[in-house]
């Protein structure tokens, strides 16, 4: 037990004895897309590696996100491959619960999947890949070997605080946790400092869904329907996206994702918190709007909602590298460093007090390449990221972060931990050439 001392101000922890848990190779910290790809990939390269999540299932967005469609996988109107294209096909193959495959116009395909499937789908598969998972374990602390190197992570848990020691760690947290514990250098928001509007998706049922789609072929946002509602004293909230909404997987349901809380930091709990009531809230003020005005869903109900709040951005590392919004526009290849293939509009939701989407006008038959160096914070040795926290502009950033995409760049970050560890390399000195030809050699295609 640990010892404190109180002041007026804080307290100070004298004593803690900590039980190392586990040590290893390769500790990857998050199970979301992001960490999925890492752990799978590092795991079945031999390492002895060990994935970490503060939820009770894997999956992050995936799983909690209501049915949130899976995309970014197919940069190029062709599949990243590798560990992305192989869970998307045990999706898109589950029999009578298999994915809605949909062309989206500017955003590419779009798997729309059950969730709460998935949630049992991917249980089934870390298990017979006899992969080692923690869960329902919160990284708290990083335990530092040097100013730039990460000995291991300390991890809270219904078993009390413990310790994982690792040659290399993965830090797919997605708010780059430990890189910001173990002093790692990040920026937050865009030029103006303000963060995309985090959201809650759900899906409404036993609506008539004939009439749905009869009514928004004239009003696909409900604009007129909302202005009615308005001069009746019905709120709805202005900073809500009402144009996103679409047929759901299951029959008589659709998926709507237009709630937008804005500015909300994840990395603070406070905000986190006044998000997530909110948005619920919010959710109530859109069912009684739809019950009341919107043709079809007269009877409609709340079938489910994300299990907690999806924040689009916070933390962005400062890596070896730097994806450009440039990057981004002018699709510009990078052979010599490229990990992912991508494609993406930048979806800049409800920034700040602005409400502007930033949707540039992609080729969806064209790509740009994300390097390797994105993924590597300047500030670290033994540390690398996977996910939304990677080096970038932060509308190259909105562009870059789909559920498959982000698969794919677990894997790059997973065999480079792997590679990191054995080599005993810092992974800004990792062999690019070495790094992509193992990508290639598990089934990514890379474009070179």
């Amino acid at each position: 037990m640990a010892e404190y001392d109180v002041t007026n101000f804080n307290v100070i922890c004298r004593y803690q004895n900590l039980p190392i848990r586990w040590t290893g190779d390769v500790i990857v910290a998050g199970g979301g897309p992001g960490g999925l790809g890492a752990a799978i990939a590092a795991h079945r390269s031999g390492a002895k590696t060990i994935l970490i999540e503060k939820n009770g299932f894997l999956g992050g967005m995936m799983s909690y996100g209501c049915g949130m469609p899976l995309g970014g996988a197919y940069p190029g109107m062709k599949s990243i491959g590798g560990i992305a294209e192989e869970l998307l096909s045990l999706v898109r193959n589950a029999g009578q619960d298999a994915a809605d495959v949909r062309h989206i116009p500017l955003f590419g395909d779009w798997y729309f999947h059950d969730s709460e499937f998935f949630k049992s789908l991917i249980a089934e598969f870390v298990l017979k890949e006899k992969m080692e998972v923690l869960l329902h374990s919160f990284v708290s602390d990083v335990i530092m070997d040097s100013k730039r190197r990460v000995k291991g992570i300390v991890i809270d848990s219904k078993s009390g605080r413990e310790v994982l020691i690792g040659k290399t760690i993965v830090d797919a947290t997605g708010d780059a946790d430990i890189c910001t514990r173990a002093g790692a250098h990040y920026e937050v928001g865009d030029e103006h400092g303000d963060l995309m509007g985090v959201t809650i998706p759900y899906i409404l049922a036993d609506v008539d869904t004939e009439k749905y789609l009869k009514y928004i072929a004239e009003d696909k946002d409900f604009s007129k329907l909302r202005a009615k509602a308005k001069a009746d004293g019905i709120f709805t909230n202005e900073d809500d996206k009402f144009g996103s909404h679409h047929l759901g997987q299951r029959p008589n349901t659709v998926f709507v994702n237009s709630v937008r809380v804005r500015n909300i930091n994840g990395t603070k709990v406070e905000e986190l918190t006044f998000g997530e009531l909110e948005s619920r809230v919010r959710m109530l003020q859109h069912l009684n709007f739809f019950r009341k005005y919107v043709p079809g869903f007269e009877k409609c109900y709340i079938a489910s909602s994300g299990a907690e709040i999806g924040v689009r951005d916070s933390r962005r590392i400062i890596g070896e590298d730097y994806l450009t919004q440039e990057d981004c526009l002018e699709v510009r290849k990078q052979p010599d460093k490229t990990i992912l293939r991508c494609q993406g509009p930048f979806d800049d939701i409800s920034r700040g007090k602005r409400t502007d989407v930033s949707f540039n006008q992609v080729d969806v038959n064209d790509y740009y390449d994300i390097p390797y160096g994105v993924l590597v914070p300047k500030d670290l040795d033994n540390v690398i990221v996977s996910g939304r926290t990677f080096s970038s502009n932060p509308r190259a950033q909105a562009g870059s972060r789909g559920q498959g995409l982000l698969l794919g760049m677990g894997q790059a970050a997973g065999t480079a931990a792997v590679m990191a560890a054995r080599e005993g390399a810092a992974f800004k000195d990792i062999n690019i050439k070495a790094l992509q030809k193992q990508l290639v050699e598990a089934g990514c295609d890379l474009g070179i």
